[in-house]
């Protein structure tokens, strides 16, 4: 339903007329969303009739239930005086709640759902009252007689976010949350990254709480969680204060469906996938909800194997180094997600969630380095590599809500731990081609993070809009310890000068308010102000110094400016500032070894990257959007290669600023209620200014689109057919010039048993085109890359859902999007 349609209470007004005016017998009532926003704007005098938008002191409010005590949404609530005139009126929430506002004197209270009797009672209103539950009884004949039909549009735009409503498309029903995932407009997903076009990775959350996963365990959490207890998916592209502002990154935020029933429900899953190698994973979900008590329980296990093959050539006037790869990659990833929420009574609830993953991972590689120097052969290397990671991360998080009164009011309090402890072992044995020469060298590192966040919340709906405020504080402390060993007589000898330990400290204070208003039926507006202050202290225990030690301070404002003349039409304005403060690994300046003459290193003195976001967006019939966007960059973050006296150097430094522009359409729509299309496009102009010497300024136009189709192939809706497709012309990241990339990937899937056991077969990148090819100018030199990640497979998954299917277990989240900094 649309926010003016709820906010004006119209679903009221046409049910009492109806009612009122003449026998359901005598009229066979079918109404849609749609069609009550078309009346609305078909007789807007009736505006003037009803003091629906005035503001008044007083509250009627309270709770509307069946006779098995199950919250009834949309219900119609309505307030006559003693003349039986029409005063106000309402709907109930997903929640069964209701919340009317009148001035004092002597009513009638009406409440009334088809299917159910009327029920009505006399009320003197002398200040704010709450009517606490009310149940209705069933009336069946009513319900034989009478058919309301409802459903949102598959698109919706709200001020600041676009909503995908994923239980309307028939492309999102019976899969996995990841699927769900790309299908909705904006989104990309690619290498088990999840990415908003123009944005990068995001920070994904579900029910307005951030998941703490990424990578492999991010893709097998959101395979294990069914698209069937989805209900929309929100994309925001520019993040309100609220939200952290670390990341030049949107936010994902999905939202489940409302819990109904009570009981257990569960779900299986498995997938088998063949790339150069064959692949297996699985998963099960056990949920459990009670009418205190929702938990949940989530495994996820998988083993795959790809087989990546490229080249990277540093390329100058004088020196240059040509290096080939072929690896075999193997991740073996074993986690567990448990929660556990207790409802202590109506206004409070409190509740953990507890996350471990353990990953292996297993490189094992063979590579040849040819050096020239003006045009002859210097020497080559062959190197052989075996590389085995190791890392388990632990995440505990707590949360307690409270609301404190019925007109929404609340407040939240969470506190987040986070531990991830990567111990990685890196074996290479060098020959030169003359066979003499011959390294064998150990490059080992253990880093250990720990990361401590809390924060407060509050919400407070007023009459002159809502506001929100909160304050934050988060820890980081990061020990790492790299050693480098030559292999000398058979034993592992220490090699000091390549071997170093570095210890981080940050802590991040923040504070925000944001205000929010719906002035009438064209016009909301929203905005905020978040500050945010750190400060870091970076140290080397063997030079006893330190290597960082600052402080600095930001603000961060936001805004949002909406603007609906017409049921067709919306215009929005935002505008956010972002930080993006550097991952620990960049500010590290451990030297991690890929033969003894090639290493890649952090820098502790890095700059976070400032961007200012504007973004203006034009919606027609929640089907066709456009949106013009700004971003401007400054200190941005890149790979910077370099060769000195023979050794090949990768450093990461603040080494531009940038400047973006991109227009992006997007179009979404079904024809014949069986093909359900999605197209997007997205032109961009980026120009880069180098700001140090090494780096080069770019100019580069870019454009992309991508077209998903699915088409229903029977009556019954259990068998469809994917083809989905997308194409990326040349463009930049960084300072990086990405070559074109395009990716076609058939498939179908089927449901059976009822919809329970969902088959699905899909080849990703059929005509094996998907190549990551580019390069960049540094330092003088040429630094070109060559990349395929085994990208062409099959994947075939298999999904059973048992138990009660409305039961979708405790799904909260925390926001504790730090976590990403220690990947």
């Amino acid at each position: 339903m649309s926010k003016n349609a709820k906010k004006c209470g119209f679903p009221t007004i046409i049910m009492w007329y109806f009612q009122t005016q003449m026998s359901l017998e005598e009229f066979n009532f079918r109404l849609t969303f749609k069609s009550r926003m078309r009346i609305k704007n078909l007789i807007p005098t009736l505006i003037m009739l009803f003091p629906l938008l005035t503001f008044s002191q007083i509250q009627i409010s309270g709770e509307v239930y069946d006779t098995n005590d199950k919250p009834i949404s949309f219900a119609n609530v309505v307030l006559f005086d003693a003349d039986n005139q029409l005063i106000a009126g309402e709907i109930t929430n997903d929640d069964g709640e209701y919340f009317i506002k009148t001035s004092p004197g002597n009513y009638i209270l009406q409440i009334s759902f088809i299917g159910y009797k009327k029920w009505n009672d006399t009320i003197e209103v002398t200040k704010d009252i709450n009517l606490g539950k009310i149940n209705l009884n069933d009336d069946p004949n009513l319900l034989n007689e009478v058919t309301i039909k409802g459903k949102k549009p598959l698109i919706e735009r709200e001020v600041d976010r676009l909503v995908f409503n994923v239980e309307n498309s028939i492309a999102s029903q019976g899969m996995s949350a990841l699927d769900a995932l790309s299908n909705t407009p904006l989104v990309r997903i690619q290498n088990e990254n999840v990415s908003i076009v123009g944005k990068g990775n995001i920070i994904l959350m579900i029910n307005d709480r951030i998941l703490h996963l990424s990578g492999n365990e991010l893709t097998s959490y959101l395979q294990s969680l069914r698209s069937d207890n989805i209900a929309s998916i929100e994309v925001i592209t520019t993040p309100p204060s609220r939200y952290s502002a670390q990341g030049n990154s949107g936010i994902i935020n999905i939202i489940l469906k409302k819990n109904q029933n009570l009981g257990w429900n569960g779900n299986l899953n498995s997938s088998y996938q063949k790339t150069s190698y064959d692949g297996f994973g699985s998963g099960a979900t056990i949920n459990y909800q009670s009418n205190s008590i929702s938990s949940s329980l989530k495994l996820r296990q998988n083993e795959y194997s790809v087989k990546p093959v490229g080249s990277r050539n540093l390329i100058g006037e004088n020196n240059s180094i040509y290096t080939s790869e072929v690896r075999k990659d193997n991740s073996e990833t074993l986690g567990l997600n448990y929660s556990f929420d207790l409802k202590i009574n109506k206004n409070q609830n409190i509740g953990v969630i507890y996350d471990f993953n353990n990953r292996n991972q297993a490189i094992d590689a063979s590579g040849i380095s040819r050096y020239e120097s003006h045009g002859a052969i210097d020497s080559i290397l062959s190197t052989f590599q075996q590389q085995r990671w190791e890392t388990s991360t632990h995440t505990l998080n707590a949360y307690y809500d409270i609301q404190l009164d019925t007109t929404g009011k609340r407040i939240n309090i969470t506190g987040n731990y986070l531990r991830n402890s990567p111990d990685k072992v890196n074996d290479f044995e060098t020959i030169s081609d003359n066979g003499k020469n011959a390294s064998i060298v150990r490059n080992s590192s253990y880093l250990d993070y720990n990361i401590y966040s809390g924060q407060a919340d509050i919400t407070l709906p007023y009459q002159f809009g809502t506001v929100e405020s909160g304050i934050k504080y988060t820890s980081f402390e990061n020990n790492s310890n790299v050693d480098y060993y030559n292999v000398i007589n058979s034993n592992y000898v220490i090699d000091p000068e390549k071997s170093n330990a570095f210890d981080y400290n940050e802590k991040n204070y923040a504070a925000y308010i944001s205000w929010q208003k719906d002035f009438n039926d064209q016009w909301s507006a929203k905005s905020g102000l978040r500050y945010e202050y750190t400060t870091l202290i970076g140290t080397s225990p063997e030079q006893n110094n330190d290597i960082i030690n600052n402080s600095y301070g930001r603000l961060f404002p936001t805004a949002y400016v909406q603007y609906q003349p017409s049921m067709e039409n919306s215009f929005t304005l935002s505008y956010s500032k972002r930080i993006d403060r550097p991952s620990f690994q960049s500010l590290n300046p451990f030297r991690w070894y890929t033969n003894p003459y090639t290493y890649f290193t952090g820098t502790p003195t890095l700059r976070p990257t400032f961007s200012d976001n504007l973004e203006f967006t034009y919606t027609f019939r929640n089907k066709l959007s456009s949106s013009f966007y700004y971003q401007y960059s400054k200190n941005g973050i890149s790979n910077i290669a370099r060769l000195n006296n023979g050794i090949y150097t990768n450093v990461i430094e603040n080494s531009f600023d940038e400047n973006k522009l991109g227009l992006q359409i997007n179009y979404n729509d079904r024809y014949f209620n069986a093909w359900e299309i999605s197209f997007s496009a997205t032109g961009t102009y980026t120009a880069t200014e180098p700001i140090i010497q090494e780096a080069e300024g770019l100019n580069v136009n870019s454009f992309s689109y991508s077209l998903y189709n699915t088409i229903t192939l029977n009556t019954d809706e259990t068998w469809f057919l994917l083809l989905n497709y997308w194409h990326d012309l040349p463009y930049v990241y960084a300072n990086i010039n990405i070559e074109s990339q395009l990716n076609f990937s058939p498939g179908v899937k089927a449901s059976f048993l009822n919809k329970k056991l969902t088959a699905s077969a899909v080849i990703t990148d059929l005509f094996k085109t998907f190549e990551s090819n580019g390069y960049s100018y540094n330092s003088g030199y040429r630094s070109e890359f060559t990349s395929y990640f085994d990208r062409r497979r099959l994947v075939i998954s298999l999904s059973y859902s048992f138990g009660n299917n409305k039961v979708n277990g405790n799904k909260k989240n925390i926001q504790f999007n730090e976590k990403s900094r220690a990947n």
